[in-house]
């Protein structure tokens, strides 16, 4: 079924930001820089790389779930993913949603025109804010996706599970999941939840999927990359 879709949401901007200046405590959509020289750093380096190319095939946008893609879960990225052809990671670990909306109002999506865009972001948010503020920040950010790269197909990924069955953190993802698969239009913005792979049937987590309850393994990435496969096949066949 495709999800009807979301009411616009204007996005606040935000001036560039001053290195390792004192952190201000902002809404999940509201724009706003990481206080740090090394996170501004790679945010200039991932500019630079997407000014220096003309196109992308996929694009994949993120916290340290994504970030560790390519190199913990090297083996399903190299098999799975980056025959794909140009295949960028622009992860980060620690963001959080207005982090990573920074990051794509400030040039990350200026350069290079991407095929698809792979985004899973939130899960960092959960402790500080609300499961309708977290949702909110994924919104925002898939808008200005949508407004800086429109040719390219948005895989929405749903925030894997993380910690125990009942735990506050655990509840909380699934209510930001249920927010954010309204966002979904089945055209330009796909859903693909993959969670309950990493469950198992009491709802725990296994350590060979999840050691911390929260970063995929390799055997863990190995579910996201054969999950994501068919997708992104089908997305860079339109």
């Amino acid at each position: 079924m495709i999800a009807a879709a979301p009411p616009a949401i204007v996005v606040q901007a935000t001036p560039a930001p001053t290195p390792l200046a004192t952190p201000i405590a902002v809404p999940p959509w509201i724009a706003a820089p990481r206080p740090a020289d090394a996170w501004l750093a790679r945010h200039d380096g991932f500019v630079a790389r997407a000014q220096a190319a003309k196109q992308f095939d996929v694009l994949f946008l993120g916290d340290s779930i994504t970030d560790l893609f390519a190199t913990r879960g090297a083996d399903a990225w190299n098999r799975e993913i980056a025959p794909f052809g140009d295949v960028v990671d622009f992860g980060i670990s620690g963001d959080r949603t207005q982090m990573l909306l920074w990051r794509v109002q400030h040039g990350e999506l200026d350069g290079a025109r991407a095929r698809a865009i792979v985004l899973m972001i939130g899960t960092n948010n959960l402790a500080s804010a609300s499961a309708d503020d977290v949702a909110r920040g994924v919104a925002a950010i898939v808008a200005t996706i949508r407004a800086k790269q429109p040719q390219a197909v948005v895989i929405l990924l749903a925030l894997l599970p993380r910690g125990n069955p009942g735990d506050a953190a655990r509840v909380k993802v699934a209510a930001v999941n249920a927010q954010i698969v309204k966002l979904a239009d089945g055209t330009h913005v796909r859903w693909l939840d993959f969670g309950a792979q990493y469950l198992d049937a009491d709802g725990t987590i296994p350590p060979a999927l999840m050691p911390d309850k929260l970063h995929p393994s390799a055997a863990g990435y190995d579910i996201w990359a054969t999950a994501l496969r068919p997708v992104l096949r089908d997305a860079l066949a339109k």
